[in-house]
């Protein structure tokens, strides 16, 4: 009888483990149609009562899977979601297909390479090759960069639409890292308006004191810009008198990259002014 009251009691709790993992799965699959949750309106989503969605929101977080908002209170996505996207679908499919051209960077540049993609209002690293140097910027898989600060972000946020662009602005969303931080909008604009002109962006200790980068736009076949390919370094390894020779390594790579991902130039085209009347 007591080896029977004991299969008994683990089949319960077996019942519970999986009966926990398949409310997760649920609460998880709510995200699919909303970026971020509360309690309240997720229970009322996936049927539950409020307390067992609240514990499993606080377990899913207290593990990186979700992240909460200590001001709004509400659920979104966290960071392992994000280091486990990039494996697949689209991303993983660039991933791929980039690597030669991160290789190929960092074997030139000597510096850490990145390539990161826009995910809703920030920017998210999804591959990168470290630098060889015992002193080197670092980056992880995974990692989300602001749209205001730094090259990875300014070199995306600079071909968005004008509406994404105010919206961003709108929001306040303009944080300070550095003293160097572009956080007035009409200097921002004014920054995305040169980077678009130019073709590339430049980031001195604009998040990250000590350091500078130099990043380019991924074109995909439609011409829109969703990624960037960026190198960074110690500002003492990335001079002023370096920084043509970088520049050219960085936007030549990424050249390659949007003509592998079928974009092609159109000649003569002109750079569209951003918010004309705001600058």
């Amino acid at each position: 009888m007591g080896i029977c009251v004991a299969k008994g009691s683990a089949s319960n709790k077996n019942y519970a483990k999986i009966q926990s993992v398949a409310r997760a799965t649920e609460i998880l699959k709510a995200f699919i149609s909303a970026d971020s949750w509360g309690p309240t309106e997720l229970a009322q989503q996936v049927g539950l009562h409020k307390s067992v969605v609240h514990r499993l929101l606080v377990t899913l977080a207290g593990s990186g899977v979700l992240t909460r908002n200590a001001e709004s209170g509400q659920y979104s996505l966290g960071p392992v979601i994000a280091q486990l996207q990039p494996r697949g679908g689209f991303n993983g499919a660039l991933k791929q297909m980039a690597r030669p051209y991160l290789q190929r960077l960092a074997a030139a540049s000597g510096e850490t390479v990145s390539l990161c993609v826009r995910e809703e209002s920030q920017g998210l690293c999804i591959d990168y090759v470290d630098s060889p140097q015992s002193m080197r910027f670092t980056v992880s898989t995974g990692q989300t960069f602001p749209l205001n600060a730094g090259c990875v972000g300014k070199v995306i946020l600079a071909y968005q639409s004008e509406d994404f662009i105010e919206e961003l602005i709108a929001r306040k969303a303009l944080k300070r890292y550095t003293p160097n931080t572009i956080t007035d909008p009409k200097k921002l604009r004014a920054e995305l308006l040169r980077i678009r002109k130019l073709g590339y962006a430049f980031s001195d200790s604009e998040i990250t004191p000590g350091s500078r980068s130099v990043g380019a736009p991924i074109h995909g076949p439609d011409g829109a810009v969703f990624a960037s390919l960026a190198i960074s370094a110690p500002s003492f390894r990335m001079p002023d008198n370096e920084l043509d020779r970088f520049t050219d390594m960085v936007r030549g790579e990424a050249a390659g990259l949007s003509r592998e991902l079928g974009y092609v130039r159109e000649r003569g085209k002109k750079v569209k002014k951003i918010a004309k009347e705001k600058v």
